[in-house]
């Protein structure tokens, strides 16, 4: 499926490429790479961390601002200067790159900046045009999404599309969702779709899943947990 950003005077993010970037690997090194995934936990990375005595990192790039592409100057360019402004703030810098997991699109240029903060990482991230960059700050070295812009609205088509290949069980669920609930849901992997349209199926003894679909952690917990927090947060995302 052709999936397109939705630009608008206020930006959007299609929810097709809020799944992208959360599917997408995130490696960090050159000689003894470790790759990063969106809402799970590496011991690698804590390690790293743990090395450098820091105790937040952001991974970011400069690389085709809006997820539209650009010439291999421009972004070489825009990477030399996200570089030049990273080391201005007096932090370690870490070579990496991030790409899709069936590595079917070019990397993309990227840097693990240690020890900075989450304001200073949404700086960089807004200067450079991204839609989000890949944000770790929980002790247990959980890499989360954060999106700088809202998800979009599909279209017609492509919710009916979606509609079409759920099953008919969940798409009974789905169908009832509000456009925004449906369109967080077309974020988000298939099992993790089944998941949530289907809570007879939770088992409360488990930890599923790390994250909620905007990428943000709920950290580790039982069902049950995860549930409360949703509810503490006023995330809506099933009617029953």
């Amino acid at each position: 499926m052709n999936w397109e950003l939705n630009m608008t005077s206020n930006k959007t993010i299609h929810p097709g490429l809020i799944r992208a970037y959360r599917e997408a690997k995130y490696v960090v090194g050159i000689d003894s790479p470790i790759v990063l995934r969106i809402g799970k936990a590496s011991h690698q990375l804590k390690s790293l961390l743990d090395t450098h005595k820091a105790t937040t990192a952001a991974f970011i790039t400069a690389f085709n601002p809006y997820s539209e592409v650009m010439s291999d100057d421009q972004n070489h360019a825009a990477q030399k200067s996200l570089l030049v402004d990273a080391q201005k703030l007096d932090l370690s810098v870490i070579e990496g790159y991030g790409q899709d997991m069936a590595e079917e699109w070019p990397r993309e240029a990227s840097f693990l900046v240690l020890g900075i903060t989450e304001s200073q990482a949404e700086g960089l991230a807004d200067k450079y045009g991204q839609n989000g960059y890949v944000w770790v700050g929980s002790s247990d070295a959980l890499p989360v999404l954060r999106l700088r812009h809202p998800i979009g609205l599909p279209s017609s088509e492509d919710y009916t599309l979606w509609l079409s290949n759920l099953p008919a069980k969940l798409l009974i669920v789905a169908e009832s969702l509000s456009d925004l609930d449906k369109a967080w849901l077309m974020s988000i992997t298939e099992d993790e779709q089944a998941h949530w349209l289907d809570p007879d199926s939770w088992d409360l003894n488990k930890s599923w899943p790390m994250s909620k679909p905007d990428g943000s952690a709920m950290g580790i917990g039982t069902e049950l947990d995860r549930v409360f927090k949703l509810i503490a947060a006023g995330q809506s995302l099933i009617v029953r």
